[in-house]
């Protein structure tokens, strides 16, 4: 549960103390403590924070070995009011480790880890927190509360006298005001209340509001922002029933101070007021409220780079080779591809996308895709059910062995959602699917296209759709059963039936069919599914634009070889006729030369750690049972027995493979457990045995 306004204000005056104290700590005890949140700036050195000795106060890093100074290389340099704000940085980052610890409820969990990391990355690095790197950039739409509620007033004064017009305008504000410090319920709350709600969109609600509102007013260190300055309309459609109730409770219970005609017009202009901007609020036509702010990032923790981009996905393509080819022959290969008078359309490539002409139709406005599903609280627009009686007929005639009655139960019950391809006002096609937020799952239940529109890329671009629309709800895998006739389809979307997600996750939530396939699909979050095959299209032909250049500069063309007829069964590459022409270095194979000897060497170091006292943690992978959310924060595990299968399928080939992986697991450990934890230690310990084990196999390079 949020903390009561008496707790914060207790928690604010009790960091506040704790920050004035610090700050009266004499200079070195205040670097000490700047040094404890810094990382290492000795050259290759991985250590995240300075550690005194544990017998008697060492001017050495417990951890690293290296002195305190190389821990204190940029706060050094800091001017002293910056020094003091990362001061007080590393007390709300105490205050927000302790209640992360105390705190049961998920979301807010989430708030607290996140913002831990935030402040803990900004002590490092001497800078201020960007609160927008782990929860996007406010505003998150383009219209907000205030100047919504605002142009509202304004558009309604020419209704009531020059007095009501005042008494409205300080309505108003007493509703801003209201609205930024309203306590928001968390998710389990409202979704007790709202079944029917949109679980996914309200956790992304919540989890900002909580994270740039809520927090703020007791981490000082953090810019507060004002509900109704930041968010618009979405936020209140789940939030206004409440506030106006809570705000005409609140009036009633001041309106007995009053003068009996101020009561009189509270009581009769106030409810009016309400009523009327309930009504816009939930009008879809509404003229107050513009479109979704497109700064305002739809996933709760953005800051990845996407490849949307057609000239980032080039650029990345074209660095790999810009070291071996000129400047102004990438530009002018680039140029030709991106030129359109040098290009041909869809159907002049014979390599182009399945879903190449369905993307077309889409920007051209013949397509179009809507997200829609029946409810049992609020009406639904009359299109929207003549859609989903269409989608239901489609389902009916392209999968005859479902029961018509199962496929219209499904299609029509609130808690299903159907994307529906739409094309001349008619569905064409569409994909059923059930969200379990809470499972981090969805369900996709059934994906079928009308038989006259098949093999023109829709059911691709369907699919891609739904991906996109899954990104931006915080959801990262499907789960699907599929027939016999199907599971090609599905394979060739990226599902697969290795199912990775942990049983307990789905089992009993997702319907089970006698005689499919489950199957499972992971999204990633970097990628925009409708633009994925553009990109990759783009990314081959500047490939293939650089290769003709490359093959055009070699002039021999050497025959091939015939050693091989004569009982040869290898050579070395460097005696390929050509070889180097084409400029291939040996460099490139000097770790594989010695994979042999390296395979002994990483065999040996995995063996030490296994017997290290600080090894226990571990050893084997961490189960849920111990850390239920842990691999909602970690993403790339590893563990000491899963590094032991690896060597034993002799998939490390290099060092640095094997060296990065063993690292994984002190940084997943640093990265999920607080700093004061005996876990923490235990990974300082072990990962500074193993850079010893390295030195003493010849494997670690200063």
């Amino acid at each position: 549960m949020t903390e009561s306004n008496e707790k914060v204000k207790t928690m604010k005056q009790n960091g506040n103390s704790s920050k004035a104290a610090l700050r009266n700590l004499p200079h070195a005890k205040q670097l000490e403590r700047l040094a404890t949140y810094s990382t290492c700036g000795f050259d290759g050195c991985s250590c995240q924070a300075w550690k005194s000795g544990s017998s008697a106060p060492s001017k050495d890093c417990s951890s690293c070995s290296h002195a305190i100074q190389y821990h204190l290389d940029k706060i050094l340099s800091m001017q002293t009011s910056q020094r003091e704000k990362m001061l007080d940085m590393t007390v709300d980052i105490e205050l927000l480790s302790s209640l992360y610890h105390r705190e049961n409820e998920p979301v807010q969990k989430k708030v607290y880890f996140e913002l831990v990391k935030l402040l803990r990355q900004s002590v490092s690095q001497g800078s201020d927190p960007k609160i927008e790197s782990s929860f996007g950039r406010p505003p998150f739409e383009s219209t907000t509360i205030a100047k919504a509620i605002t142009d509202f007033i304004a558009a309604n004064d020419s209704n009531y006298s020059t007095e009501e017009q005042q008494k409205l305008t300080e309505f108003g504000k007493y509703l801003l005001y209201f609205t930024n410090q309203f306590s928001v319920p968390t998710p389990a709350n409202y979704c007790d209340r709202n079944p029917d709600c949109d679980l996914s969109t309200y956790k992304t609600i919540y989890l900002r509001w909580f994270a740039l509102c809520h927090v703020p007013r007791i981490v000082t260190t953090l810019t507060q922002f004002d509900v109704t300055q930041i968010f618009g309309v979405s936020f209140l459609k789940f939030t206004f029933p409440i506030i106006k109730k809570q705000f005409l409770d609140k009036t009633e219970s001041v309106l007995d101070r009053m003068k009996p005609d101020r009561q009189q017009m509270f009581r009769v202009l106030l409810p009016q007021l309400l009523d009327a901007l309930e009504r816009e609020i939930f009008n879809e036509n509404s003229s107050i409220w513009g479109p979704t702010h497109a700064s305002g990032s739809s996933d709760p923790f953005p800051g990845m780079d996407s490849i949307l981009d057609d000239e980032s996905s080039s650029k990345s393509v074209v660095n790999t080779i810009k070291q071996v080819i000129p400047n102004e022959t990438i530009v002018k290969i680039v140029g030709s591809i991106t030129d359109p008078a040098k290009q041909v359309g869809p159907a002049g490539l014979p390599n182009s996308a399945r879903d190449e002409g369905a993307r077309l139709e889409e920007e051209k406005g013949v397509l179009r895709l809507e997200v829609i599903q029946n409810s049992l609280y609020k009406d639904v627009p009359k299109q929207h059910l003549l859609w989903l009686v269409g989608m239901q007929n489609v389902y009916v005639l392209q999968l005859p062995r479902m029961p018509k009655e199962y496929i219209a139960r499904l299609v029509f019950d609130s808690k299903h959602k159907t994307l529906c391809l739409i094309k001349n006002n008619a569905v064409i096609g569409g994909i059923c699917f059930r969200q379990f937020p809470s499972q981090e799952f969805t369900e996709v239940v059934f994906h079928a296209v009308s038989s006259n529109e098949q093999v023109k890329g829709y059911g691709t671009h369907l699919m891609n759709h739904l991906k996109d629309y899954h990104v931006q709800c915080g959801i990262y895998h499907f789960l699907t059963y599929a027939d016999q006739y199907a599971i090609g389809y599905f394979k060739k979307q990226g599902f697969s039936d290795n199912i990775t997600l942990p049983k307990h996750k789905y089992e009993g939530y997702i319907k089970d069919y006698e005689g499919a396939t489950l199957m499972q699909c992971t999204l990633n979050p970097k990628i925009c599914y409708k633009q994925l095959s553009k990109v990759i299209k783009r990314q081959k032909e500047i490939v293939q634009g650089l290769v003709e250049w490359k093959q055009s500069k070699i002039n021999k063309v050497y025959p091939g070889l015939t050693c091989f007829k004569k009982g040869v069964s290898r050579i070395p590459i460097e005696n390929i006729p050509g070889i180097h022409e084409s400029g291939w270095t040996p460099s490139s194979v000097k770790e594989e030369e010695h994979s042999n000897v390296n395979q002994k060497h990483f065999l040996h170091v995995w063996n030490r750690l296994k017997g290290h006292n600080s090894a226990w943690p571990f050893l084997e992978p961490v189960k849920t049972e111990i850390a239920p959310d842990y691999y909602q924060y970690i993403k790339y595990p590893s563990d000491l027995q899963t590094i032991g299968e690896k060597l034993g399928q002799g998939y490390y080939k290099t060092k640095k493979m094997f060296i990065a992986d063993v690292n994984r697991i002190f940084n997943n450990c640093r990265m999920y457990n607080d700093p004061n934890t005996e876990y923490y230690k235990y990974a300082g310990n072990l990962q500074k045995f193993f850079i010893s084990e390295l030195k003493e196999a010849g494997l670690y390079d200063d």
